[in-house]
This record gives structure tokens, C-alpha cells and sequence, in this order.
């Protein structure tokens, strides 16, 4: 997640208000290690704020890891359905959906993962480049593809948000926590080795030097009672694992 994605989820969160959206379950939450040090906006900006006023937000990622409350895929109906009876009224997914083969089975289940009349706060790369976390399937939705992958919602706002360069993302890395940047630059020539060997130069970072990033972000309202999902004839054989999600 990059800074000024995290100002709008912090935007967004405020103006819907405590009531409309609390209990939270945030969908491929990551560590507390990455959303507190490898990304300290994420936590300062979003979920700091909410601990502060003493509301219940729920952490979920396939492996379990420090600051990672809930553990499971959120496909496997056994498992979203014992997600969906703790009646979250809201749900976070922030760069998830390029990191996985079958987006559109995530977007249903985070549907109905949620009370009806909920909200889903959902962000996605729309302008960045190739970044495998394991795998990057290159998923750059404009608004109305977003929108249109969660069934069962209206769109209440969309917007693709220009956030910074790969230059100020260092920056922030940089004067938030030196050690976070070292690790997250070992990161990038992991990723330049993956790239070469997804045919793809080694070099492309260079331009988001000085390239604008843009995040597609949109928040939606659950319309439905329930969201049918149909996890099997995909070629996937209905068991997607929903792991550690990250941008940069």
C-alpha cells in the first residue's frame, strides 16, 4: 500500500462513520511487521486511528504470522462461512486481487464474507509495474472493472488515485525506518530476478523513478442477502490460496 492510498482509506473510513463500519476484516492483511515497519503508513494512518477509538478490526491471511488474527482461505466454503457468521459490516482489500489467478472468486467472497448493506473498501494497481508477490497476473482494473468484479454491490465511490513515485515511496521508506528501505531494495532484486525470468528486463523499474503510480480504488455497498459462489469448473478446483499481500 503506498502513502497516499492510505490516506484515502483513512478518508474514506472517517467519512462512513464507526457504526456503518465496525466490526472490519481486513482481507490479506500481511504481518504486523510489514503494515507497522515495512509500511508504517498503513498502520499510522488506518489502524492506529481505529484502536485509538476502541473499534474491532480483524486480521485475515492464509499464514499464520504475528498481528494475523484470523487464518484461512476465505474460498474454501467451510471456512467463509464461519467468517461470515462473526458479521463483519465491512471489509478492507488493498492489493490483493493482482496477486492471485482468479480475482473474481476473492471479490465474491469477500461479498459475502460481509453483512448485507456493508461496505468494501478495495484497492488495486492501475499504473504500476510487475511486482510477483509470489506471482503478479498484471491485473490493472479501471474503476468500473473493479467495481464490476464483486457481485451483489453498488458502487458508492471510485477513483483512480495518482500516488507518488517509486522515488517518494523510498523517501517515506527512508525517513519512516532505514532498516525497512535496506530490506525492501533486497526485495526489489529478488523481484528483478523474477522479472528477467517473466521476460522482462531487469532494468524496468528505472522509469518509476520519476512515473506516476495510480491506484484504482473504489468503495462498494453490499446489496444482496447472499452472494452465491461457485469455486469449482474454473480450473482451480475451488482451494485458491489467499496469501501475504504487498505492493512494492
Amino acid at each position: 500500500m503506498l502513502v497516499r492510498e492510505a490516506k484515502w482509506f483513512a478518508q474514506q473510513i472517517q467519512q462512513l462513520g464507526d457504526e456503518a463500519l465496525f466490526p472490519m476484516l481486513n482481507l490479506g492483511s500481511h504481518t504486523e511487521e510489514f503494515r507497522c515497519r515495512e509500511q508504517p503508513w498503513i498502520d499510522r494512518y488506518i489502524f492506529a486511528p481505529i484502536r485509538q477509538r476502541g473499534q474491532k478490526v480483524v486480521h485475515l491471511d492464509l499464514r499464520e504470522a504475528p498481528g494475523v488474527d484470523l487464518v484461512g482461505d476465505l474460498t474454501e466454503p467451510a471456512f467463509l462461512q464461519t467468517v461470515s457468521q462473526m458479521r463483519f459490516r465491512s471489509l478492507i482489500c488493498s492489493n490483493l486481487l493482482e496477486h492471485v489467478p482468479n480475482p473474481g472468486e476473492i471479490a465474491a467472497a469477500a461479498v459475502a464474507a460481509i453483512e448485507p448493506g456493508g461496505y468494501l473498501l478495495v484497492s488495486c494497481p492501475r499504473n504500476f509495474p510487475y511486482h510477483p508477490d509470489p506471482l503478479d497476473t498484471l491485473f490493472r482494473p479501471d474503476v468500473n472493472e473493479l467495481s464490476g468484479l464483486f457481485p451483489g454491490t453498488e458502487q458508492v465511490s471510485g477513483l483512480l488515485l495518482p500516488s507518488g513515485t517509486l522515488t517518494s515511496y523510498f523517501w517515506a521508506k527512508a525517513t519512516a525506518d532505514p532498516a525497512a528501505l535496506i530490506r525492501n531494495l533486497w526485495r526489489r532484486k529478488t523481484q528483478a530476478i523474477a522479472s528477467t525470468e517473466a521476460g522482462l528486463s531487469a532494468w524496468a523499474w528505472l522509469p518509476w523513478l520519476f512515473r506516476t503510480f495510480y491506484q484504482t480504488c473504489v468503495v462498494l455497498r453490499k446489496t444482496t442477502q447472499s452472494c452465491a459462489i461457485n469455486f469449482w469448473g474454473t480450473g482451480f478446483g475451488g482451494n485458491l490460496s489467499i496469501g501475504f499481500s504487498s505492493l512494492i
